[in-house]
């Protein structure tokens, strides 16, 4: 259709039903109570497109009207191509702010008026593109569980009215937005909740209008490969408030739309997710829509800082330097070799140590100086790349306990982890989860046991660091003192013996020693308690991976039953 004279058209409103959630951890039309623990910028772009987003029946109330007028001209509104710019920070494990700013890039229009057919008397004529109103975001985090089972966050939207308000891209005035956001984060899967209040200008179209909305949506979503991909899908719609538009069904839009959501790296900074669906009633929202985006995250510490000057400046004409490296001698570490200029330490006065595979650890520390180390938290001191550190036969990458044998799982959380001890990631200590056990009054430890002195073979086979492990022997208050240390101390020495003979243990790492009832850990007067207290526990004493030698028990690990 020709464009129409401006003075002869109708102003529209904004359109377009989605609202782009647009944070790294949102999906397409949810947002989640969710912000980084530290501070990190984002980025997003989306394309969506949605077909007959305003069709006749909308602006027309009359059945036979609209029948006759859809045949001769069709929807008001029959494509909209649009681009979602979305950026913004999240701060203090607690904010968020984002600008979101859409564009029109193709929309496809029919006429709105026919003075033959009754109530199609408004006339508008948007055009092919068109900028959208700008949104403005700011977002908090209101209650969260200590284990973050459940969070609670708030939102204060605002739109500035930069919208054409002739094409249906603008609402023609401020508004303003004020919601909730529930989730529920069982770690398999996660469900979200949207609800908020839309504060609207009032417009009309025909039969049509539009003003204050009760917005809201649900979601559910199940993260695999440890994140690395998200399926889920959400409902999501709209009704009016007030001005008899109150769940009328052309202003109860609801749709229903399906993603997909995939890191782009391992860090899981870049992302890529597509979505599509359809409306399900007959509100003004797309038969069909389908949207994909990109984007990306960076936090501060991710910026690499510009590298200082030099420390020293050129020696004064007459000051002595010995190695003629440009650095005088008192100030030079190394006053008769030159230095080379090379890194860590390009101007400390000596030269860098030989370091031929280039990984930062010289070959003099490096137990694999041909082979660059990959540092991926694990032994990255030796200057050898891990693949399989604890050699279980499962991956580092794979391996939810890269340093402690285990078995398969189907649960990524447990992929690789042993079944019957635990070690707590940043300190030495280690739980076992299930007690040895012994014959009744006896040091012979019994074979249901054997299966968790194995798992204890294997971490510390596997972890030569640890050099030297204490074994102790507790038991309840019933009996005699002097029966129950004897009791103690015959099936600590019964555990290391086992330690050594089957596991193959150098006898330099282990001690024994029973302390009877000396150390409760609980009530001797229950019996649940005289159960725990009867126990066999394992304390790191010496590591050579700190620098520190543990002694007692605040300094060493402990491993319990």
């Amino acid at each position: 259709m020709s464009a129409l004279p401006v003075s002869a058209q109708t102003r529209t409103f904004y359109l377009d039903r989605l609202y782009m959630a647009g944070a790294p951890d949102d999906s397409i039309a949810l947002w989640r109570p969710q912000v980084a623990p530290e501070t990190r910028f984002f980025g997003q772009f989306g394309l969506g497109l949605g077909l007959n987003p305003f069709r006749v029946e909308n602006m027309l109330n009359d059945e036979q009207a609209a029948g006759r007028f859809s045949r001769e001209h069709g929807s008001p509104v029959s494509s909209q191509l649009i681009g979602y710019f979305n950026g913004g920070v999240e701060l203090l494990d607690r904010f968020s702010f984002q600008v979101g700013l859409p564009i029109i890039a193709l929309q496809t229009s029919n006429p709105t008026n026919d003075p033959n057919v009754l109530g199609a008397e408004d006339a508008a004529s948007p055009a092919t593109a068109a900028l959208m109103d700008i949104r403005l975001d700011g977002r908090a985090i209101l209650y969260r569980t200590e284990d973050r089972f459940f969070k609670l966050g708030a939102n204060v939207t605002a739109w500035v009215p930069t919208g054409s308000k002739l094409s249906f891209s603008g609402d023609n005035a401020a508004s303003a937005m004020i919601g909730l956001s529930g989730e529920i984060d069982l770690k398999s899967m996660f469900f979200v909740l949207n609800t908020g209040v839309h504060f609207r200008p009032y417009s009309s179209l025909n039969d049509f209008a539009v003003t204050n909305e009760w917005r809201w949506g649900l979601g559910g979503f199940l993260p695999l490969r440890n994140g690395a991909l998200r399926l889920g899908a959400q409902i999501f719609g709209s009704t009016g408030l007030g001005r008899d538009t109150t769940f009328t069904g052309d202003n109860t839009p609801l749709e229903w739309m399906a993603e997909g959501r995939l890191a782009l790296d391992q860090r899981k900074k870049g992302w890529l997710g597509v979505g599509a669906g359809t409306r399900l009633s007959g509100g003004y929202a797309p038969d069909f829509r389908m949207v994909g985006v990109i984007g990306y995250s960076f936090g501060i510490k991710d910026v690499e800082p510009v590298s200082p000057g030099r420390r020293f400046q050129a020696v004064p004409p007459r000051a002595a330097d010995t190695d003629k490296d440009g650095l005088p001698d008192d100030i030079d570490l190394c006053p008769t070799d030159p230095e080379d200029g090379k890194p860590p330490n390009a101007d400390d006065g000596c030269p860098a140590l030989p370091d031929r595979d280039g990984d930062g650890i010289p070959d003099i520390s490096d137990k694999c100086p041909d082979q660059p180390e990959d540092f991926d938290k694990i032994n990255d001191a030796d200057g050898c790349p891990e693949d399989d550190a604890d050699e279980d036969s499962i991956p580092d990458a794979k391996d939810a306990c890269p340093k402690e044998p285990g078995q398969p799982s189907p649960e990524p959380t447990k992929n690789g982890c042993p079944q019957f001890i635990r070690r707590i990631t940043g300190s030495s200590e280690i739980q076992i989860l299930k007690q040895v056990q012994f014959a009744t009054g006896s040091a012979r430890i019994l074979p249901n046991s054997y299966s968790i002195l194995d798992e204890v073979v294997r971490l510390l086979k596997v972890n030569p660091e640890i050099t030297l492990v204490a074994i102790e022997g507790h038991t309840d208050n019933r009996g005699s003192d002097q029966l129950n240390e004897k009791l103690s101390n015959d099936r600590a020495h019964s555990v290391r013996t086992y330690l050594i003979e089957r596991g193959g243990i150098d006898p330099a790492r282990l001690t024994a020693a029973g302390f009877g009832p000396k150390r409760p850990i609980d009530d001797n007067n229950t019996e649940a308690g005289r159960q725990k207290n009867r126990r066999v526990e394992f304390h790191i004493r010496e590591s050579n991976t700190g620098g520190n030698k543990a002694g007692g028990d605040k300094g060493g690990g402990t491993v319990t039953p």
